[in-house]
């Protein structure tokens, strides 16, 4: 007897019937509406962009707070020399090189800072503030002199961090007295991480002769490093560890494609012989006009409660609460599209194929919520390492990549209130409206009619058109749609839409506070 898996017996596809949605007025207005509806939002998505100057100097800011960040976690593993003098340590062959290469790193991170404050105006001089800052937690207070030097208006905290240093300017130091005020203030550091903040003011109290206040700080940050590396340690562990299973996943799937019997799919029989696979039930009418319709729908509804916020709160519509409202709208719209269009009562749960759904002989057997939790951490190991050969491939050809909004909210307030709320909105709200909308109704409305390969397309094309850039949301949207496809329920894409924005988050979180 063959070991070999057996083909699975796909059933014949559906008969779609010729439905018509009935409506009132002309149909061609409808189409019309439908074409406003999804136009109007995705112009003012695509055409309204954070300002260049903004988006540099966000994506500046990310930068530096990962650089500091792996400074931190390489300065607390790193072993600790022998106390004893060592006679003439030999010099290593590569250690110019390698001084050369930050020394030319280091110029091109200035260049990039002094071209955002030229694009920003002529006093503003927020991006080198950054950097000095970054030098100076950093331990490389010789470049932030260098770099202060050029700058003819610097704010008072950084003043007080370079007040001590030798060779610094006298115009861009303050008084010791003064130094040591500013930095007791409260709102010292307002806009910079916390260990930013701490680390470079303990370096600048050691200098300055206040011990006590060196010491103090020294403290709070070692007990800090003793939690943060090794909690860093074991997720960049786990993270290997998912990398290698999704690598020999995909090992193993190529291995078993070419070594099935010929005329054989071996992989994808495999692979559909572990799951259910998507119901052959029709859950929305089969006219054509309806995924348009209520797709431009919810997002109408999405950009009218986004501009009702910003009437009502300005400036703070930017804000963590903020973020938790409109995702929260956003999941109320998707779950009344899905409730509206839906052949069968209630329309979510079948929608998302809970085990309360009605199903006839025609279904496959249904998935528990366990299960789809196991097949959708499946999924995210075998989506890293697609993703990274997707943000090597990137960089290869030097295509930037957008900062996400929510990562601006994250670096500008750490506030434990807004965090918590940024949190739920990427972890739980949004994945649950998006894939409501994007899986459970766009995805599956189209997926009858058109096959899998170009509704994955349309639906990853509106997927990533909503978002910051378009090659790595669309390959997370399309790991959704197979994962959706794959099990037959919304909660897998669900979960593993929401474990990916939830470690994308906590990753966030880690660098901006550090």
């Amino acid at each position: 007897m063959s070991d070999q898996p057996q083909p699975v017996e796909r059933p014949s596809p559906v008969r779609l019937p010729h439905e018509r949605l009935t409506l009132p007025g002309v149909r061609a207005a409808w189409w019309l509406l439908v074409a406003l509806s999804l136009v109007a939002p995705l112009s003012l998505h695509l055409l309204s962009p954070t300002p260049p100057a903004q988006e540099q100097a966000d994506g500046l800011t990310a930068e530096l707070r990962g650089r500091t960040f792996l400074w931190r976690l390489m300065s607390n593993t790193q072993p600790q020399l022998p106390a004893k003098p060592i006679k003439a340590p030999p010099t290593e062959p590569g250690a110019a090189k390698l001084k050369e290469a930050e020394d030319a790193d280091w110029r091109d991170l200035a260049a990039h800072a002094r071209k955002i404050d030229r694009e920003h105006g002529v006093t503003a001089a927020d991006a080198r503030e950054q950097l000095i800052v970054h030098a100076l937690a950093v331990e490389h207070p010789e470049r932030a002199v260098a770099l202060a030097a050029e700058v003819s208006s610097l704010s008072l905290d950084v003043r007080a961090l370079l007040t001590g240093l030798p060779d610094a300017p006298t115009a861009s130091v303050l008084d010791p007295k003064s130094a040591n005020l500013q930095m007791h203030d409260r709102t010292f550091g307002k806009g910079w991480s916390a260990y930013q903040r701490d680390h470079a003011r303990q370096l600048a109290y050691e200098r300055q002769g206040d011990i006590d206040s060196a010491r103090l700080l020294n403290k709070s940050l070692q007990l800090r490093d003793s939690r943060l590396v090794p909690t860093w340690s074991a997720a960049a562990l786990l993270f290997l560890i998912a990398l290698l299973v999704g690598g020999f996943f995909w090992i193993g799937t190529i291995l078993r494609h070419f070594g099935g019997p010929p005329g054989t799919h071996a992989a994808r029989d495999w692979l559909l012989s572990r799951y259910p696979g998507l119901p052959r039930d029709l859950p929305y009418i089969t006219d054509p006009i309806i995924p348009w319709l209520g797709f431009g729908g919810w997002l109408t509804g999405y950009l009218l409660a986004s501009l009702a916020l910003a009437a009502m709160a300005g400036q703070r519509s930017m804000s963590g609460l903020g973020v938790l409202f409109q995702a929260g709208v956003g999941a109320m719209v998707a779950i009344g599209v899905v409730q509206t269009f839906a052949r069968r009562t209630p329309g979510v749960p079948h929608a998302a194929r809970l085990s309360i759904a009605a199903h006839d002989a025609h279904d496959p057997p249904q998935i528990s919520l366990p299960a789809a939790f196991l097949a959708a951490i499946r999924v995210l190991a075998a989506l890293l390492p697609v993703m990274v050969v997707v943000v090597l491939l990137l960089a290869l050809f030097g295509i930037a990549t957008n900062e996400h909004p929510v990562s601006g909210l994250v670096f500008a307030d750490a506030d434990p209130l807004q965090l918590a709320a940024i949190g739920v909105s990427v972890a739980v709200l949004a994945p649950l409206g998006e894939e409501l909308i994007f899986r459970g109704f766009l995805y599956r409305a189209l997926r009858m009619r058109l096959g899998v390969l170009p509704t994955l397309f349309i639906t990853s094309l509106a997927f990533s058109a909503l978002h910051p850039s378009f090659g790595p949301y669309f390959v997370l949207s399309a790991a959704f749609c197979l994962a959706y496809e794959w099990t037959g329920s919304l909660w897998t894409s669900i979960l593993l839409h929401g474990l990916w924005n939830g470690l994308s988050f906590a990753l966030l979180v880690g660098v901006a506070i550090s």
